[in-house]
């Protein structure tokens, strides 16, 4: 009977989950389902336990180990989702005991970020690297750091957070609490919402006839309206590229990391960030050399988590057994 591990990335508009062989870390087969956070976390658990015994029942297996990354806040020691910023109701939800009775196997919960960090120095961009900053952008922001091939948690699994690093003081309220929060202009829940709330000032823009109703734009919506050359998306988008730059200036000018891997949903705009990044970061960078300042996209696109919860299940069966890291 095949040895395998469960990945499970859980975000806050899906949850991704994949089975792989324990040895090689070979994906055997992926599935993903709406979070639908509204309906609160035990629906989104018994969701994904389903699609979870349906995967492993495709073929005779015997699962060994389950990763899973969560949004920040999280509790590591004591396996709790506490209330992310995009699953509010998901208040000390005992994810890792609920997946262990659930499945009697060893379970790890890890940020996101963090398991899309180690995903990419495994499988992805940050190979050869032993110093990354990983930062996913996507329905909120956050960010994971490898300090000399291990990944860094910091006090309260805290060290990487710069979805909440202050761009502006006076800014819109997050909802951890802060205002100005750099998720609040540039995550792809506030680039739609900024796009709205010009809508509804009267500008005018293709956007009003890419959707049905204003509620129904998103940051796609307005990275396919900048390729049409829509004046107001463009505006909406160069301001998210410019703070943006400034988030990842300062991350590399705090930490000097070897290269920065940009991930999640609106990475997918591809030349239309990235060119603006490379060529916007290093003017906010005093004491770091421009040819040192290396801005790459994720390799393994929006399942960088979902391979780093893989490769964290397999830690648990056999420590050391994933090249290159240290939990």
């Amino acid at each position: 009977m095949k040895k395998v591990v469960a990945g499970i990335d859980i975000g806050g508009t899906n949850i991704s989950i994949a089975v792989a062989e324990t040895g090689g870390g070979d994906v055997v087969s992926k599935h993903k389902l709406p979070t639908q956070s509204s309906l609160g976390p035990f629906s989104a658990f018994d969701k994904m336990s389903e699609a979870l015994e349906k995967m492993l029942a495709e073929e005779p297996s015997e699962l060994e180990a389950i990763g899973v990354g969560s949004p920040s806040p999280i509790d590591i020691r004591k396996g709790l989702i506490m209330s992310p910023s995009n699953l509010l109701e998901w208040s000390e939800f005992p994810i890792v005991d609920l997946l262990g009775d659930g499945f009697g196997v060893p379970v790890k919960l890890e940020n996101d970020a963090n398991a899309a960090a180690v995903g990419e120095y495994i499988y992805g961009a940050g190979r050869g690297h032993r110093n990354i900053f990983y930062l996913t952008v996507s329905t909120g922001i956050g960010g994971g750091l490898i300090i000399d091939g291990e990944l860094y948690h910091g006090i309260s699994t805290a060290a990487g957070e710069i979805g909440h690093t202050i761009i502006q003081p006076e800014g819109v309220l997050c909802n951890c609490g802060s205002r100005g929060c750099l998720e609040t202009i540039c995550s792809g829940v506030h680039i739609a919402r900024r796009a709205r709330e010009r809508l509804e000032k009267g500008e005018a823009s293709i956007l009003s006839g890419m959707v049905t109703d204003a509620e129904f734009i998103t940051a796609r919506t307005v990275v396919d309206a900048v390729r049409q050359g829509d004046s107001l998306a463009t505006a909406i988008w160069d301001e998210t590229c410019h703070f943006l730059a400034i988030g990842i200036a300062n991350a590399i000018s705090l930490l000097a990391p070897e290269i920065v891997i940009v991930g999640g949903g609106v990475a997918a705009a591809g030349d239309l960030l990235f060119v603006q990044l490379r060529e916007r970061v290093p003017h906010f960078v005093s004491m770091v050399p421009a040819d040192k300042i290396n801005i790459v996209p994720a390799r393994l696109g929006t399942e960088s988590g979902l391979y780093g919860a893989v490769a964290i299940a397999r830690e648990l069966v056999s420590p050391n057994s994933v090249p290159n890291y240290a939990a």
